[in-house]
């Protein structure tokens, strides 16, 4: 059977927030508050998209990135980072439009978890995640590259963070009181890998910031004024942080959308803009018309695991079942189930110790459809 694909380092970044569902069947939501906590106007910002950020141009024109699967799947189109312009304030937007990055190495993988920021001399760079594999592991750093209009892009050489043991992923930065800071959510963990630097490009390791397991450094900065900085993560609800310095952060403060990987934006004293990943489409993937309610899947445990874990499901009527464990390309790497059950609730192993670390997803089919995908997670 046909089998979806996407990055695999997308779906850790919204893994906190809706659990289960590829970031293809997730909206952008757009919304305004007047003071960055409480935000109503709640409204579609662009279908089938993930990991916003939003930034204005010196010349006034709001401009937001994100990683978009316009359809169909596969296409030249599907999995691309797109840029959409505003020159009302946020109240209209155009057409998304794909980026290009000239130079970006061939063998490589093409950008995602886009960021953008205003260089010193009023041009465009745009940070994000890039390596040699979709799996996850030690290629997968932070690079930039550089624009005169948003779109078109010119690499930059070198990276700007890496690890030599841990991939790096969903980077986030802004220039604040003189100094240019990065960061990167601790991957499997907890916090954030904290870089800062003079000019943007070269980039020096400082402290970690701390965080807990209900707060994900996963999100975007967004500057209030000239001695607050805050950071919109991601959570049961969408919080943020303040800090005078990018260093010290303040306890968090939730807001009151539901939501995932936020950048928020301020645009006036009493306006501020937020653009979010919102809740799954209602349907389910490869829905087949039949009752959700006669088949369920639960979500492994533990996620993430090593080397083995455990996955539920229940039967409400009796059915011919498969169980299917793929990877981020597609390729079936291990069938669970695959028989007549009677309707009744079950639970099966996946041992995965002959498996590279990384996100795969494993698949629920009835009677030769596909009822349900969820993911998990391995780690080595």
């Amino acid at each position: 059977m046909k089998r979806l694909t996407c990055f695999v380092l997308l779906l850790i970044s919204t893994n906190l927030f809706a659990q289960g569902e590829p970031p293809w069947r997730r909206p952008l939501k757009i919304c305004t508050g007047a003071d960055g906590q409480s935000f109503t106007n709640i409204r579609t910002f662009q279908d089938s998209a993930g990991v916003p950020c939003v930034l204005r141009l010196t010349s006034g024109v709001l401009i937001s990135a994100f990683q978009w699967f316009r359809q169909p799947v596969g296409s030249a189109t599907w999995d691309r980072v797109a840029v959409k312009y505003s020159s009302d304030n946020g109240i209209t937007w155009t057409e998304p439009q794909p980026i290009t990055v000239n130079g970006l190495p061939q063998n490589f993988q093409r950008p995602f978890d886009p960021t953008l920021a205003i260089t010193d001399d009023g041009r465009i760079r745009i940070f994000f995640s890039s390596g040699l594999n979709m799996t996850l592991d030690t290629s997968i750093n932070t690079y930039s590259a550089v624009s005169d209009d948003g779109i078109n892009y010119n690499m930059d050489s070198g990276f700007r963070f890496s690890l030599p043991d841990k991939p790096v992923i969903d980077p986030a930065v802004i220039k604040f009181r003189g100094m240019w800071h990065l960061v990167n959510p601790v991957t499997m963990g907890t916090g954030a890998y904290h870089n800062i630097s003079g000019d943007g490009l070269n980039f020096t390791r400082v402290q970690d910031i701390a965080s807990d397991m209900a707060h994900s450094w996963i999100g975007n900065f967004m500057i209030r004024d000239t001695s607050e900085l805050r950071f919109y993560g991601s959570g049961g609800m969408i919080w943020y942080s303040a800090s005078s310095n990018g260093g010290q952060w303040s306890s968090f403060i939730n807001t009151n959308i539901q939501g995932g990987d936020p950048a928020a934006l301020k645009l006036s004293e009493t306006n501020y803009l937020m653009i979010y990943t919102g809740p799954p489409y209602p349907s389910a993937i490869g829905e087949s018309g039949s009752n959700p309610e006669e088949f369920s899947l639960g979500q492994n445990y533990p996620n993430p695991f090593n080397p083995a874990t455990k996955i539920n499901y229940k039967l409400h009527v009796t059915g011919y079942i498969e169980l299917i464990v793929f990877d981020a390309l597609g390729k079936d790497v291990a069938t669970l189930v695959n028989e007549m059950k009677i309707a009744g609730s079950y639970e099966v192993e996946f041992n995965a110790s002959n498996l590279p670390s990384g996100v795969y997803f494993y698949s629920l089919i009835a009677n030769g459809k596909q009822m349900s995908v969820k993911r998990m997670a391995l780690v080595k």
